[in-house]
């Protein structure tokens, strides 16, 4: 068949651009871990963790996921800020006593009330403060986090109040100390929420296949565990059912739901022979199916290994952020050291501890930690809702700089199921024998050739020997003894044949209407002809010109013949349109393209034009379905809905956006509070509240990205 680039033979390893390794999950969140895991013992076993705030979490509720964040933050965090605030109130009492100095009955009950305030004030700092000092001071050495500066700050005050208590002084920061604490929980609670929430979608995908499965075994039905079904089992599946595990119909008929796998709204026809998938659902068919593989290669569950995959992998700008991240808390220690050491030289101890804290407080690197990598899973995770498999945080980004969009003609443009518009032969049984070398072909021409012959009645039983690909030109094959050649023209020319003044004039008659002409030849001569009438997507105007909105260059690279080209121009406005290319013809297009500095994506169906895609900036490939293996592409399109291509960009740039948003807040943010804080002109209490609300900020902010 013309234009074949691909033996069904030839099978694609995972080429991504970015290497995929096996990441750390936290264990409380679900979250990859991208840098050094927090860990510690849980149940005998050591666990790793994102974050300190995950383990606190972990250990109050003794529960994971999104569920026990709302436990934790009214166990913890209630119990601390109902003292936290006794203290404070107490506190502000003390103070007002100072002003009445001259009173002893008020400065006796001051000396009362220091000693309930520190009762008050020691279970917030062991409940809360304990496990954050255990932290930053773990494995016998100090460990420069967030932690850290936070231990550091709250600390200083607890046992500095402590020491004035018992020595009768007047420097108590109890309530510093203490709501320090209560701040720095409820920041956790809302970082560790907002991570839970970024990993739900992959939670949502496993409740898709049904805990328990019914199975046949030694001619009984037995209901059993999901994972307790194995290779070889018998399933019952009834209408209405998930179905439980990947496997061959072996008896049965009806109508599946796949939309969740392949994006296509209508139900799928399943008769005996076909494969079932993990987390669809039967509809009106009553099936048994035979367990075909294991669990971990069930479609549903690769589905989601990918995911998890995909979402360890970092962008540029996230290995920016780290780095940033790293110098910055070495940074701060040695400003708020520096600070102190000058504002006690000037105005005394107390000054100094009160800049000293300020500025370890207010520094907020979690806006650079976090800032990134929330806004990529978010957008990771809206992608695939929508059927877009972005392999990798990296081409998320990369992809938002796209310049240039390619896209390959057949099957992508137009439709992918073309029809037989006229067919001309020596006799019936040369179609036949075509036919038998087709349905060894993956090409859309193929399968709609072979399509037309199974209506025709024209499919025989055969065996085809010898069948090879010449990329861009066709195939062959030997059925019967009969050698058979079928491709474009050019394939014919290549063979040195010459194409009969008959079938000439059919060419040049499919070619005025646009459509696509294949011949089929023996080792001496052209004996058929066949014509493919093609049909614009009905989304395809609509996509050209929202990419043209975007400032987006779009052009056609296709094998076709000039005809179609101009039907292209016309019916879509794409001037940039380079048919008769073979497939080293679309790669010289494409570097030609990036020479110029532009970032360029190709869009196919990542079989037959897998060379384009791989040598692209970003592949696209549609119509991936189930096959998550296509790996000559960035980007699956699980559906053919052209669509997706400029919603992929749009929602790359409203991640970049975003990111972009909160690294300038996180900048501003820092240098304008350490300034403040430095110049003595900033409370410790306000500088935590300020770094929570940074947090927050950064949080909310990546959060739009689901809004898109």
């Amino acid at each position: 068949m013309a234009k074949e680039d691909k033996s069904p033979k030839i099978t694609f390893e995972c080429e991504c651009t970015t290497p995929i390794h096996e990441a750390k999950e936290c264990y409380q969140c679900g979250i990859p871990i991208t840098g050094k895991p927090v860990t510690y013992k849980v149940d005998g076993e050591y666990r790793d963790f994102c974050c300190f705030g995950c383990y606190l979490i972990y250990k109050t509720t003794g529960m994971r996921g999104e569920e026990s964040t709302a436990v934790a933050f009214l166990g913890k965090f209630g119990f601390g800020y109902f003292f936290a605030m006794l203290v404070f109130m107490l506190s502000t009492y003390m103070y007002g006593a100072h002003l009445t100095p001259d009173d002893p009955e008020a400065q006796a009950f001051v000396g009362f009330i220091k000693y309930v305030i520190l009762i008050l004030a020691t279970p917030v700092m062991l409940l809360l403060g304990i496990p954050i000092l255990r932290n930053a001071f773990s494995g016998g050495r100090i460990n420069l986090n967030t932690d850290t500066l936070i231990v550091l700050g709250s600390f200083s005050a607890y046992f500095l109040s402590v020491y004035s208590v018992f020595t009768n002084k007047h420097t108590i920061y109890f309530e510093t100390a203490t709501m320090i604490l209560v701040l720095m929980t409820f920041g956790r609670y809302i970082e560790t929420s907002s991570r839970a929430k970024a990993s739900n979608f992959m939670k949502e995908l496993l409740k898709l296949s049904p805990e328990k499965a019914v199975v046949i075994r030694d001619g009984q039905e037995i209901e059993i565990n999901r994972d307790e079904i194995k290779v070889g089992d018998i399933v019952k599946i009834v209408p209405g059912e998930k179905i439980p595990a990947d496997g061959i119909v072996i008896e049965g008929q009806g109508h599946v739901d796949e939309a969740l796998l392949t994006g296509e709204t209508k139900p799928v026809f399943k008769k005996v022979g076909d494969e079932l998938y993990t987390g669809t659902t039967n509809i009106d068919g009553s099936f048994k199916i035979k367990v075909n593989k294991p669990a971990e290669d069930w479609t549903l569950n690769r589905f989601i290994q990918i995911m998890k995959e995909i979402r360890a992998t970092k962008a540029p700008i996230n290995r920016i952020a780290d780095t940033i991240a790293y110098y910055f808390l070495p940074v701060i220690v040695t400003i708020a050291t520096a600070a102190g050491i000058y504002w006690y030289l000037h105005e005394g101890f107390e000054k100094a501890l009160i800049v000293f804290m300020s500025v370890l407080l207010i520094s907020c690197p979690c806006a650079f930690s976090i800032g990134a990598p929330l806004a990529l899973w978010i957008g990771l995770s809206e992608a695939m809702r929508e059927g877009i498999i972005i392999k990798g945080a990296d081409i998320l980004e990369k992809l938002s700089t796209v310049k240039t969009v390619f896209f390959d003609k057949t099957g992508t443009i137009t439709e992918r199921s073309m029809v037989v518009s006229y067919v001309k032969a020596l006799d019936e049984n040369i179609v036949k024998l075509a036919c038998c070398i087709e349905r060894n072909s993956e090409h859309p021409l193929a399968k709609s050739f072979v399509s037309y012959c199974a209506q025709k009645g024209l499919v025989s039983d055969c065996k085809v020997e010898d069948f090879r690909v010449h990329f861009g030109f066709g195939v062959e094959g030997v059925v019967d003894g009969v050698h058979l050649y079928i491709g474009s023209k050019a394939y014919m020319e290549k063979l040195g044949l010459n194409i009969p003044e008959e079938l000439a004039q059919v060419e040049k008659e499919a070619e005025k209407n646009g459509e696509i002409v294949v011949f089929i030849a023996t080792d001496e001569k052209v004996v058929g002809v066949i014509t493919f009438a093609q049909k614009i997507r009905k989304e395809a105007p609509k996509v050209i010109q929202v990419l043209k909105k975007l400032k987006i260059n779009v052009g056609v690279l296709t094998g076709d013949t000039p005809y179609f080209a101009k039907v292209l121009k016309e019916k879509l406005g794409i001037e940039n349109i380079k048919a008769g290319l073979m497939p080293e013809d679309k790669l010289k297009a494409i570097q030609e393209e990036k020479s110029k500095g532009r970032t360029v994506a190709m869009v196919g169906d990542g079989i037959n034009d897998a060379p384009a895609l791989t040598q692209a900036d970003i592949g696209i490939a549609m119509g991936c379905g189930t096959d998550l293996t296509r790996e000559s592409a960035n980007i699956s399109l699980l559906s053919d809905d052209l669509r997706k291509v400029p919603l992929s960009i749009l929602l790359a740039k409203k991640v970049r956006k975003v990111i972009y948003t909160n690294m300038f807040w996180a900048f501003i943010y820092n240098i304008i509070g350490i300034g403040l804080a430095v110049s003595g002109k900033l409370s410790p209490i306000f500088a935590a509240l300020a770094m929570v609300l940074s947090s927050a900020f950064v949080i909310a902010n990546s959060i739009r990205v689901k809004n898109w």
